[in-house]
């Protein structure tokens, strides 16, 4: 962008498509919503609402995660994941028969009288 915004000044109507259409190219060239930010005097916020606004499906958080099929965390896990259930199902013992408990009764529970110590007098001068 050639014109750099005042920081807080509205951005709106023709301008504010032309603005989020530039942007919009930017992120989708592989800048990020910080970066171009930065480079608009704008807030991160304000950088995200105009992509949003204008139909740009946003990229997820960077750095590793947890659940991405492709990544070899995930396939260490789902390799693991499948040996296991190798192991328990060539080491699963022949079903028993359930065994019933017994029925234990309690003794109902005894009370517990306790004395009250009786009311202290207090005397104070008249």
């Amino acid at each position: 962008m050639a014109k750099v915004l005042a920081k807080g000044a509205r951005i709106t109507g023709p301008q504010r498509e032309s603005i989020a259409s530039q942007m919009a190219k930017r992120y989708a060239a592989g800048d990020s919503v910080r970066k171009i930010a930065a480079d608009n005097n704008r807030s991160y916020g304000s950088v995200h609402k105009l992509l949003k606004e204008s139909g740009v499906d946003l990229r997820g958080r960077g750095g590793a995660t947890r659940g991405a099929a492709g990544s070899p965390a995930a396939r260490k896990t789902a390799a693991r994941k499948a040996s296991a259930k190798k192991t328990v199902a060539s080491k699963a013992p022949a079903k028993k028969a359930p065994v019933k408990k017994a029925a234990v009764k309690k003794a109902p529970a005894q009370k517990v009288a306790t004395k009250k110590a009786p009311a202290k007098k207090t005397t104070g001068k008249r």
